[in-house]
């Protein structure tokens, strides 16, 4: 992809008599900006840039590192010294070491921003050398600059050709965008990346209150002292503590070696210079790296979806979470193709420092892939979770559920209830419920699947409240029932259904009973368990039985005449006499047939 015939790392050292045009046009830039302003180009450009915030992908100590205005590549960046230097020896031990730590995380960063090894150009442009390095190069600043090649994808790479080779470059991403993109990126990937490398260095500083370090228990503790060179012999003591844990004279300078640190090292330590004065405190906090938490997700509409996560174990340290989300190819007649925009991109905490997020937006019918980073000070793990609308779907439950009696049947109650409020009701995207209802004195649940928004319950236990409860689910199945709503209570009216058929089978006429204001209160129903199994008998439902036993009674006896008669019509007259020609029996004789032998 990068132009060699076998793709693989490499490295070259170009040296030539002359400058190239590139360098040329750098050069002639640089020197003419420091006679007219008196400082160097590329410096004050760094700190226009980290003033403005606009175009910063990356800071450390002794490095930013920047998208510049002019880039041509979509992900090209600029990695500049905050300091005036003009070439790679006159750097110091400590910024060469930031320089180790500040690439680790660029190269972090664009190796997941496609999740694949990114391949990128890289090239350092310091101050000529050679019979012109004694000149003076005052207006130089060491740079370097990252040429990647991949556009939108791991597959789909940028082509410089027609109006960009013949014309004049054109960008397919902004500098401010592409920036933004890394920035968000950065917050998944780079404070990981600062986590595992600063506890990989023989003195971590990891991020956390000032003056703490941290320890794994069981394992070697190494600590500094912060107030002192590197380097620099001091003396260690306990806080609080007047013997001495390590003299001056150990060898190990400025460090304090606890060899299979446990719970009694944990604590502060001071360390003093060679005249007596203190050269700082630090305070030892011993945990454990972290583990890949827990994750699910849930999306409670079609168009939106969060994702929660628990620590799989307690490390006993400062933890935070980093969360980003981005959506997965999807096959196609070329292959695996993407679209213009597939992230990754952060994944909000709601609230900040909760443990969820929410992913606004999305897409019902795509795939996405879910990034939970657990950050601690001796680490990071990662959980990588891929998610689908349509599995996580699971509606929030119905609102406003409320039973009420109808009034002149005493078996009967109605219930009704609201679309859950975070459920945008649209004519594609509908819901479908089903009803749970008992009585007060029995615990076992009947269930009925309404067809709207409403139910009438024909079976209700006359006199017996009733708790009755509703789930949701997409009307095409999508996902899985929502939690059941709180349980709404509900009596069946005391007043007589009209009409009524009394256990007997003999219709009479109802009485109409008209309540008096001085007549007593129907007596209230007990709520302690009967024993007695629960009547479902309706009486309109002893009638239809009836009404069919009647049915089938008839067309029973109607049968068994036919079958009778069919009987009767076969049956011979005796045993002796001549047979009569039966009912299928032919009208004439065989032997009075034309042609028939004789036998």
């Amino acid at each position: 992809m990068m132009g060699c015939s076998n793709p693989h790392p490499h490295c070259q050292v170009w040296a030539s008599s002359f400058l190239p045009d590139i360098a040329q046009r750098e050069e002639r830039s640089q020197r003419a900006y420091q006679s007219q302003h008196g400082e160097p180009l590329l410096m004050e450009y760094g700190r226009q840039e980290l003033l403005r915030k606009e175009r910063l992908v990356l800071t450390s100590e002794h490095w930013l590192v920047l998208v510049p205005f002019w880039a041509v590549w979509p992900f090209q960046t600029l990695l500049l010294p905050r300091r005036h230097v003009r070439r790679l020896p006159e750097l110091t031990p400590a910024e060469r070491d930031d320089l180790a730590f500040i690439m680790k995380k660029l190269l972090t960063k664009y190796d997941n921003l496609f999740e694949t090894s990114f391949p990128y150009t890289m090239g350092w442009h310091g101050a000529p050398t050679g019979s012109e390095a004694e000149a003076n190069w005052d207006h130089w600043q060491l740079h370097a600059h990252y040429y990647p090649p991949l556009l939108r994808s791991a597959t789909v790479r940028k082509f410089m050709v027609g109006y960009e080779m013949l014309a004049q470059a054109q960008r397919d991403l902004t500098p401010e965008q592409m920036s933004s993109s890394c920035s968000g990126l950065s917050r998944v990937l780079v404070a990981v990346a600062t986590a595992l490398v600063s506890a990989s260095t023989s003195c971590p500083q990891a991020w956390g209150p000032p003056g703490v370090q941290y320890g794994q228990p069981g394992r070697s503790m190494t600590l500094c002292c912060p107030g002192v060179t590197a380097g620099a012999p001091v003396s260690w003591f306990r806080d609080g503590e007047t013997s001495l844990l390590q003299g001056p004279d150990s060898g190990l300078g400025h460090e304090l070696v606890l060899a299979l640190a446990d719970s009694t090292d944990e604590g502060t330590y001071i360390c003093r210079t060679l005249d007596g004065a203190l050269g700082g405190m630090v305070t030892l906090q011993l945990g454990y790296p972290p583990a890949r938490p827990i994750v699910s997700c849930r999306a409670a509409d079609y168009e939106n979806f969060s994702c929660t996560w628990s620590p799989s174990q307690v490390s006993g340290l400062p933890t935070r979470y980093l969360t980003s989300y981005r959506k997965k190819t999807v096959p196609g007649a070329d292959g695996q193709r993407m679209s213009l925009s597939t992230g990754p991109w952060p994944c909000p905490q709601e609230p900040p420092g909760a443990a969820r997020c929410m992913v606004h937006g999305a897409e019902f019918w795509s795939q996405y892939r879910i990034n939970v980073t657990e950050v601690n000070p001796l680490g990071a793990s990662t959980r990588l979770l891929d998610v689908s609308l349509q599995s996580i779907l699971r509606p929030d439950p119905p609102q406003g559920l409320r039973v009420e009696s109808v009034p002149g049947y005493p078996r009967r109650l109605r219930a009704s209830w609201m679309y859950p409020a975070s459920w945008p009701r649209q004519p594609h995207f509908l819901l479908k419920f089903r009803l749970q209802y008992r009585p007060v004195q029995h615990p076992a649940w009947s269930m009925v699947e309404p067809a709207g928004l409403e139910e009438v319950i024909t079976d209700a236990v006359a006199g017996l409240p009733h708790a009755v409860r509703v789930s949701a689910r997409d009307f095409l199945d999508a996902g899985t029932w929502s939690a059941w709503s709180p349980e709404a209570w509900g009596t069946p009216s005391t007043g007589p259904l009209p009409k009524e058929m009394p256990a007997g089978g003999q219709p009479h006429m109802q009485r109409e009973e008209n309540p008096q204001a001085n007549s007593p209160a129907p007596p209230r129903p007990s709520l302690l368990p009967d024993p007695r199994p629960l009547d479902h008998r309706d009486p309109l439902e002893q009638m239809a039985v009836l009404a069919s036993l009647g049915i089938f009674s008839f067309l029973g006896l109607a049968a068994g005449a036919l079958a009778l008669g069919l009987w009767l019509r076969l049956k011979p007259d005796g045993k002796d006499g001549p047979q009569k020609p039966g009912f299928l029996a032919p009208m004439i004789p065989v032997d009075k047939l034309p042609g028939a032998p004789n036998l």
